[in-house]
Formats: structure tokens, sequence, C-alpha cells
């Protein structure tokens, strides 16, 4: 028997592993950069010889204020026995630099619309042109472009103009744009995009695919433009251009709305606009659901708003004229108290679906043949939570793995656990739940709809965890909801959230989440925290705190059904 022998301890040698930046080299053109990433636990980091905060998790996030030209961030990993690692990362800061074109050229042409477009007699091209100052610009029909001179904000040598397309023009591609200078020397450029005249005659498109949608605009965000509703299919609606991959659809006299190419087929030429007189209406409910049942005659587009004390549902068709004298109120309607008539416009009618109850509980719109069915869904009759059936979704899976935290954990793996953890919860007190995925998988939106529409749950809960660029000032926790008749239920569940001591971010409307847009149950996007803050990665990466969430939600959807039962 060897004693007495004292045994060396190994430590663990200091590392750096960074989230953020990529790699070690980069130009940037922001003199503020953010560093994320990990190191050994227990060990001490230094930037700039400054130390910084590394949490138990060894994650860690640095701020770097650069200057302009090459800047060297020495990080330094250091373990409690001394030992030490070093990281360099170099960033060259180039500030931002107003373009100026001092040879006789043009640099830059922009215009908008920013996409290849076909444009119909009154739309306006916008565009601006950066060439040389101090010269002559022309463009369609050799109208003059004007240079917007101003010493004080730098702008000799931007040329604008705005050109509203006449009835005459006939548009065949990109458009020149011919730059003159004092000499009389010219040289020719064309617009990046271009662009074509529109046909004269009326063209109508049918809707088709899968959850074929309308949207407000072209605008862009991460999660695309704003969606104005989703549609059936075999919907004919006046197409009256096309920008990019959208065709611009007409409404009403004064309304458009964007569908992407690949959901509208685009009919015979003489096919006729669709216009419809509405009949009667008809309001009734079986053993399940109430019905209101429009008839148009053909299928036209509509959208639909929801809203919440009073409860009320809004449809509102287009291309229709009302000639509605009969609507037909059966006692077998359990949730609707009433449906009001309103044509609000030219080509404009509009249902409003009054409920009993002040919380709406969601609707389904579909066509039967020619007519307009909404499919109201009725509020649980019993609104104890061990009597519900909840669906809960854990966001992105498989090939889309989402935010990816300091330390390099990813979203999809802690929305997975955090779901399963929610599931035993509910299911703990007696609660029916439903998962959109139970393992890592990959998953489409479309896939996760299908599925939730056949599942038909009471209640839906998307959970997630949210990213920013910037892992130290942005954090905390938010909720999100599209209609506003659903905003109650993401409201609950965020003042409990805020409450187990995370930070607010806030409770957020009008989102764009393609399961927020569905309007069957009422719903509501989870972004538990902001994984990209090592603070908050480190509270979810917690089983204890993980544990106050799933309580916090629980305790919101408590909340919420109390409410209803008011």
């Amino acid at each position: 028997m060897i004693c007495g022998l004292a045994f060396p301890s190994y430590a663990q040698r200091p590392f750096i592993r960074l989230q953020q930046p990529d790699r070690t080299t980069l130009v940037v053109h922001d003199s503020v950069q953010y560093i994320s990433g990990a190191t050994c636990k227990g060990c001490q980091l230094i930037v700039q010889d400054t130390p910084v905060k590394v949490y138990a998790t060894g994650g860690f996030a640095a701020r770097v204020y650069l200057h302009a030209g090459e800047n060297p961030i020495v990080l330094q990993a250091r373990n409690k026995e001394g030992l030490a690692n070093n990281l360099q990362i170099i960033y060259r800061y180039e500030p931002p630099q107003p373009i100026t074109v001092r040879d006789f050229a043009i640099a830059r042409i922009y215009t908008n619309p920013a996409v290849t477009s076909w444009l119909a007699p009154g739309d306006i091209i916008h565009i601006k042109v950066i060439a040389q100052a101090g010269c002559k610009a022309f463009w369609l029909h050799h109208l003059p472009l004007t240079e917007m001179v101003s010493e004080e904000d730098s702008l000799a040598g931007i040329y604008e103009g705005n050109y509203q397309v006449l009835a005459t023009d006939q548009l065949n591609g990109p458009i020149p744009i011919i730059l003159q200078n004092a000499t009389g020397q010219t040289i020719t450029a064309y617009t990046p995009n271009a662009f074509y005249t529109w046909p004269a005659t009326a063209v109508v498109g049918k809707t088709m695919g899968d959850r074929p949608f309308m949207q407000y605009s072209l605008g862009e965000d991460r999660l695309g433009a704003a969606k104005r509703s989703y549609l059936d299919t075999g919907i004919c609606m006046q197409v009256d251009g096309r920008l990019g991959d959208f065709y611009r659809v007409k409404l009403a006299p004064d309304q458009h709305a964007y569908v992407p190419v690949e959901n509208l087929q685009l009919l015979p030429e003489g096919t006729p606009v669709p216009r419809a007189i509405l009949g009667s209406w008809k309001v009734w409910g079986d053993s399940l659901y109430d019905y209101v049942q429009i008839q148009t005659g053909t299928r036209l587009p509509y959208d639909v708003q929801i809203y919440d004390h009073p409860g009320q549902i809004i449809v509102r068709l287009y291309g229709a004229v009302s000639n509605t004298n009969w609507i037909f109120q059966y006692l077998s309607a359990k949730e609707i108290s009433q449906v009001h008539l309103h044509t609000v416009a030219d080509g404009v009618v509009e249902a409003r679906i009054n409920l009993k109850h002040p919380q709406p509980w969601g609707c389904t719109l579909q066509y039967a043949g020619a007519a307009l069915v909404v499919k109201v869904k009725r509020q649980p009759a019993n609104l104890n939570l061990a009597h519900l059936h909840i669906a809960i979704d854990a966001g992105h899976g498989g090939s889309n793995a989402g935010a990816t935290g300091p330390t390099g954990t990813k979203e999809k793996d802690l929305t997975l656990l955090l779901a399963k953890e929610l599931k035993a919860a509910l299911q703990h007190v007696g609660v029916q739940t439903i998962m959109t995925r139970t393992t890592d998988t990959s998953l489409s939106m479309l896939e996760r709809e299908n599925l939730l529409r056949q599942a038909d749950p009471d209640l839906l809960l998307s959970l997630h965890l949210n990213a920013s660029n910037n892992p130290i000032d942005i954090s905390g926790t938010s909720t999100y909801y599209h209609y506003a008749g659903f905003r109650p239920l993401s409201l609950a569940i965020y003042h409990h959230l805020v409450a187990a001591g995370l930070q607010e971010f806030g409770n957020i409307g009008n989102f764009n989440f393609a399961l927020n847009g569905l309007t069957d149950f009422p719903n509501a996007l989870i972004e538990v925290a902001f994984l990209t803050n090592p603070a908050d990665e480190a509270r979810i990466l917690n089983p204890a705190f993980r544990e106050k969430i799933i309580h916090a939600i629980i305790s919101g959807l408590k909340d919420f059904l109390d409410e209803c039962k008011k």
C-alpha cells in the first residue's frame, strides 16, 4: 500500500471560444462592436486590460470601441492557477463615407420600385443617381433629373426625379440614364432592374397553392412584409401590376394588396373582373361550432380582424355589393349574438359578427362552393385549465437551429427542453397536450399549421428564444400576438414572466410570425429570453429558473382563463 503521496491537481486549461464575431479578422463600418463567447468556468477574462464578467456557464460578452483603421483587440482568459490563453481579434474600421464621384461617371443608380416591375398608368417611379457633380442628368422621355445640392449635407452629385407612368408609355426593360458634362460630353448607364408596361386590358388571377395570402405592402423585415389575410384557393381578383415576386391586386378603387406570384394563376385574357351582389345570409350552430354563411355567387377576396371586450369578428369582402335583405339567425347559434351588415366603401361589404363572450376563441374562413362560411369557435364550456387541450410548439428544430448563445447552446435544443418541461407540468395538473415536435426534427411552418389545424386545440403556445447582435444591452422576455382579440392571452403570460425576474422587452402586437397568423384559436408566441445575452442564457440553462418560467406560463394561462370566466 502506497500512502502519503501528493498528486498534482490538473486545472482546466484556459480557453476562449468566440460566438460573435465568427472570425478573428474582419472589416466593419460601425465604431462600436460586440464580442461574445465562452471561456472556462471560473476563469477570469480580460479584454483590452479590462476585466469582463464571466457567468457561471462560462459565457461572457464585451463591448469595444474602435478608431478608424486597424484595431487589434486582445482577449485573455486566465485560470486560478495563473495559466493564460490569449486571443486576438483584428477589426478594420472603415467609417461610412459619402460616395464622391470625381471622374465623369455614374457610380450608382437606385430606383423605387427596386425590383423588376410591370406598372400601370398612374404608378410612380422614383430614381436616385449618384454621379459626378455639376452635370446634367436625363431619363425617361429625356426628362431632367434634379441635382440635390447642399454643402451642409454633402449632397452634390445626387440626382433625383419622379415619373408617373402614362397610358401611352411602352416601358420595355431597363431605363437609360444620360449624364452630360459642361463640355457636352455624355455617358449612359441603365437602371439595375427593368420596367415594363402592364396590359391595358383587365387581368384576373385566381389563388392557388398552399396557404395563399395577401400582404399590405412590399415592405420587408426579418419575417417578411405585414400579412393582410390568408385566403382560400380559387378566389378571383383583379391584377393590375407585378413588382418582383408579387402581383399587385386591386381589391377596391382605393385599396391594393400584394400576392406572391406562386399563389396566383393568371386567367385567360377576357376573363371578367369578379364582382358579386350578395344574397341572403344564414347564422346557425351545430353541436360544436357556430356558422355564418354569406352567399357571394363567386369566390371573392376577404380579410378578417378579431377583437376582444367586446368579442367581435369583422370580415370584409372585396368586390361585393349588398343586396342582402335576409339574414337568417337561428337559436342553434350559441356563441354568435348578432350579425350586422355594412357597406363601408365602394365594392367593400363588412360583416360584423358580435359574440356573447368578451373573449373570442377564434374562427376559420373557407368557401363552400360560392358561399363564404365563417366557422366560429365557441368558448370552452369548462374554463378550468385541466379541461383544456393545449398545443405546445417548440420553435425551430433539425436544420433550423435558431439563435445560438455565447456558450454555443442552440435555441432549437432549449425550446424543445422547455416544451417538454411545460408539457410535463401541464399533464401533472390533468391538461391534455399536443406538441408540434418531440425530437430534433426539421418542420416547416406550413407543416406545423396543418398539424395544429388537424388537432384543433383550445390554445396554442409557441416557445422561442430571442437573439440580438448586441449581447450586452438587449435582454429580457417578450410575448407576441397578431390579432387584437388574442392579446389577453399573451399579456397574461407576459406579466408572470416579468414577475419571474426577466427584464421587459415588451408585449408586441400585429406580429408577423406565421403561427400568430392562425385565426383558429387563441395563440401566443413566447420569446422567453435573449439567448444571445450571457445573463439570460445562464438563467435558461439553470433548471431551477426554467421551473420558474414554466410556473409563470401556467400562472398566465390560469389568469387568462379566470378573466374569461367573468
